[in-house]
Parts: C-alpha cells; structure tokens; sequence
C-alpha cells in the first residue's frame, strides 16, 4: 500500500480564527454596528474552530478532497428553539461582522456531506454553546467548536500471499447495513489499496459493516462476507484480508481449499489510537484445539500461519502509548520473523526532523540512504538490507541527543511498516522529548 507522508498528533488542531487586521488602519470606522432595535452582531473571528483527526495528515493528497481546505467550511447560526437555520454561509465567503436578532444562538461548523458511501469524503460537524446576541452589541468570542468525524472510515488491506494470487478482477464489496437497508457499498480493488484509498460510510445508530471478498484466488473462486456489528462514527475500520490454503501441496490442484480470512484494526480517528485488533471469522473458520475425542485424525489441520512478523517494544518503551525520552533513553525495538523479513520501512513523522532527515527509510532496499542508515546504526555490521533476516534489532536511542537537541515538549513518532511471507504489520514508536 503507498504510504503518504504522516504526521501521527494524538490532536491536529487547526484554528479558522481570522484577525481583524484592518481596522486599526481604516480611516473609516471599522465596525458598522446595526442600530435597528432589536439587532445585534457577531465577528467572524468569534468562531475559534478546532478541528481533530489525529490521521488527517496521513490521507492528505493535496488536491483531492482529503485536503481540507478550511474556506468551504458552512457555518450555520441557529436561534434558540428554531428548526432551521437563521444564517448559512460557506466560511470564506462569510462576513466578517454578521448581523442577527437578539436571543441565544448556536453556531454549527460541517465539511463535507453525509452521503451513505463515498470515496475520500470525511464529514465533520462541530457545534459552539449558547451565546447570546444583545441589541446593539458586538460578540467576538462564542467559545471553541470542536469538529470530530460524523461518519465511519474504512480501509482495505489485502495480506502479501493473498496480493499475489488473487487475479485483477477481485474485489471486496464494503457496506453498512441497518435492518433490511441494504445501502450503497464500495469496491476496493488492489488499485485502491495502493492508493491509499479510504471510503467513508453514514453513520446510523446500531448499523453493522458487511466486507464481502469477491474473486479468482489461483483459479479457484472465492467468495467470502465478513461483518462487524455495532460499529461506531468516528472510527478507522482497517480490514485486512489473507489466504490460507490447504489440502493440497499444488497450489493449482482443485482439492486444494482456499480459505480468505479477515482481520480488523479499530482507530480511533480523534486520538489516533488503537482500540482494538481482532479477528473477524466465522465460528465455523474458527481453529480448534485438536480432536475432540481420542482416536480422532492423526493430522490435524495445521495451525494458521503467522501473520507478519513480531514486533516487540524493550523496557522501559511502550508500542501503546507515549514514551517520554531524554538523550539518555533506552529506545530499542525487536522484530522477528519465522520465514524471514521481506519488507522494513520506517515513516518518520516529525515536523522538527524534517529536511534533517529522510521522511522515509527503507532497510530492505536503502538505496542513497545506506551510509546514514549505517551511520544510525540501524544497519550494524556493514550489512546493506535486512532483507531475509528472521530477528532484527531496531534501535534509535542514537537518536534521542538529535530529538532533544531540537527542544523539550516535542513529538516524534516512528511508524515501521514490516512485513513477511505470512503478511504485514504496522507498529507505531511515539515519543515525547521532555
């Protein structure tokens, strides 16, 4: 899957504030204020928007809809006890001194729409407290509006084993269903895994999200639907599907049984966490133990390959959390792999690394990035990749004098991207210079 540049915050905030710059400058009077009985104004810069997606940066491609431009905000004031609207305005086209009738208000900021399934279409919606709009007076603070995402994010992965031999023509078909609404789905296809593309879903109380495999897997046609109850907005669904085989040892012999399995990852958008990892099978996929009774089959089904390499975090660091560091710290990660390492990639997001150091690093294929990657230390021994290599030491606490050295109160975050034979895993290495 093409990896775009990250920049991983537990927060992205973003401010719409505007400054009045001008009206210090004016000869004229700055504010226009309404002497109709009854009116009252606010300032455009009264709306102090904070909009949160901690994965903004990571599906950002600059003229696409991923990039928020903040001008197509809508911005609507609603009077207290009103059904619709009193004012709407898209946020660039909004004046900066707006005129209402006095009461309590509430103003809501949304981007994008909420449509039942859509490419690339995050949609946001935040809401201000009362305020009140006073005869002849000017407002020019309503307090933060929070905007968090509305509506259900789902990405699609399929597992290196599964990528190579499903033909072009399969697909899985995502929905979210209601009771007997069967709504609008989405394809992915390999195309849109490597692209990088997220498709976003409404939202309904107690809705469920149905995946359906659809394809060729070395001739064989397989079709298999996964579903995952209750799921909630504002969550980051990544669903990865693999291959198992069995009953064969020729992958092209027809009494060879493809079995595509699911897994899911569950992200919180606003904090960009991991709330959970879990398989998504059938009970009737589900491994047992072994026979059931004595005297049962000699050999039993194999267990379920590994699913991408291992990788494990060195006290006192924290793969779940974040990690205060000082130059001193011990920062160290283990991967192993049982069939050997076949991709290693590490996104450094990191506003005060960049131009310091490549945004990507690559210890698989290192290209112009060898000598530094020697350098650092995390090619060790004059080795040119770890291409092959079933444990790997991952180990940046050279690191920590150039991250603290750049300033106390400050976030680094190192994504590694591993992967095997049996699939591929992303591990994300937070840290917080004190």
């Amino acid at each position: 899957m093409k990896l775009i540049k990250q920049m991983k915050l537990r927060y992205k905030h973003i401010f719409l504030s505007v400054a009045l710059l001008t009206g210090g400058c004016s000869k004229e009077a700055p504010f226009n204020i309404v002497t109709e009985e009854g009116e009252g104004q606010i300032l455009k810069s009264a709306l102090n928007v904070d909009l949160r997606d901690g994965e903004l940066d990571q599906t950002i491609v600059r003229g696409t809809r991923g990039d928020i431009v903040y001008d197509d905000f809508k911005v609507t004031f609603t009077k207290d006890g009103a059904s619709a609207p009193t004012s709407t305005y898209r946020y660039g086209d909004m004046p900066e001194i707006v005129t209402l009738d006095k009461g309590a208000y509430v103003a809501t900021a949304t981007y994008g729409e909420n449509l039942d399934a859509e490419w690339e279409n995050p949609y946001y919606v935040g809401r201000s407290d009362a305020f009140s709009i006073k005869p002849g007076e000017i407002t020019d603070n309503v307090g933060e509006i929070v905007c968090r995402l509305e509506n259900i994010k789902v990405s699609i992965n399929f597992a290196p084993i599964l990528t190579q031999q499903m033909d072009e023509s399969s697909f899985v078909e995502v929905k979210v269903v209601s009771g007997d609404h069967d709504a609008k789905g989405l394809r992915f296809t390999k195309s849109e895994e490597n692209r990088g593309s997220a498709g976003y879903f409404r939202y309904v109380e107690g809705v469920s999200l149905v995946a359906t495999f659809n394809g060729l897997v070395e001739g064989v046609k397989v079709s298999e639907t996964k579903s995952i109850a209750k799921v909630e907005k504002g969550n980051h669904y990544k669903i990865t599907f693999k291959l198992h085989t069995q009953g064969g040892e020729n992958q092209g012999d027809a009494n060879v049984d493809m079995k595509v399995d699911a897994s899911v990852t569950v992200t919180n958008v606003e904090r960009n966490v991991d709330l959970e990892e879990d398989e998504i099978l059938d009970d009737s996929e589900r491994p047992t133990e072994g026979p059931e009774t004595p005297g049962g089959p000699d050999n039993p089904e194999p267990p379920t390959p590994a699913e991408g390499p291992v990788v494990e975090a060195e006290e006192p660091i924290n793969l779940d959390g974040v990690n205060d560091v000082d130059a001193d710290s011990h920062v160290v990660l283990n991967i192993s792999s049982e069939t050997g390492i076949t991709e290693f990639k590490v996104n450094i997001i990191s506003e005060d690394l960049a131009g310091l150091v490549p945004d990507v690093l690559d210890l698989v294929e290192p290209g112009d990035n060898l000598e530094l990657l020697q350098g650092l230390g995390l090619l060790g021994d004059g080795k040119t990749t770890v291409l092959n290599d079933k444990e790997v030491k991952f180990d940046v606490s050279g690191f920590m004098v150039m991250l603290c050295g750049l300033g106390s109160d400050k976030n680094h975050t190192f994504k590694l991207t591993v992967g095997d034979s049996s699939g591929t895993v992303e591990k994300e290495l937070r840290l917080h210079t004190k």
